[in-house]
């Protein structure tokens, strides 16, 4: 079965510039904490690129992106000079302890829920002692993308136009609070909004940190 992020990425629309300015505030405030030039990061599920950029700019040198999509690592290796690896979120070509910083922003829940445990043990591993993962899952509140062919356990298989046949889960706040267990401090919250002209659609993710 053909890639529905590929398709994803042929749609001029989907190159994001602007990087999420939740993750912004979040980023600054660790960087700020730390010497930003002497810190490691990769973002997982980068797409076209928007927060690597902004890891640039806050002063990290040391930046890798990974996606599933090759579409989307050809307009990133146009956009940016940095190293781009195509890969999924279960087995990441990294040593243990490589980042001080790993961005997860928007991709660990389109998978089964069955493989998010593997995804975080991954990102586990390849974490240094004291860095953090900054992330997204989408919310069980989520209404927007619960549309096409339930699965069981809150799990669809998305009909949206631009990502159709994609998996894609959502989770409960006691499900979050158990997947991320493993790390030393976790914090999270809710980030929701309504499509204008349409407010019974709500597009719902849980945003947090995690650090090990």
């Amino acid at each position: 079965m053909s890639n529905p992020w590929d398709n994803h990425y042929t749609r001029a629309r989907s190159v994001l510039v602007y990087p999420d300015e939740n993750l912004v505030r979040m980023l600054m405030k660790f960087a700020d904490s730390k010497t930003a030039a002497g810190l490691s990061a990769v973002d997982l599920g980068c797409g076209t690129g928007r927060h690597i950029k902004m890891l640039s700019d806050i002063g990290v040198d040391n930046i890798f992106g990974t996606d599933n999509s090759i579409n989307a690592l050809k307009i990133c290796k146009d956009l940016y000079n940095f190293p781009f690896i195509l890969c999924d979120n279960l087995n990441l070509p990294f040593d243990e302890y490589s980042f001080d910083i790993v961005v997860s922003w928007g991709s660990l829940h389109y998978c089964e829920k069955n493989f998010l445990q593997k995804q975080i043990d991954e990102i586990y591993r390849i974490i240094k002692k004291g860095g953090r993962l900054f992330g997204t899952l989408r919310s069980e509140r989520d209404t927007y993308l619960k549309k096409g062919k339930h699965i069981g356990n809150d799990i669809w298989i998305t009909d949206l136009k631009d990502i159709k046949n994609s998996t894609v889960s959502f989770y409960s706040e006691k499900e979050l609070m158990s997947a991320f267990n493993i790390f030393a401090d976790f914090q999270y919250g809710i980030i929701e909004r309504t499509i204008i002209g349409d407010i019974e659609k709500r597009i719902s993710h849980w945003i947090f940190w995690a650090e090990k």
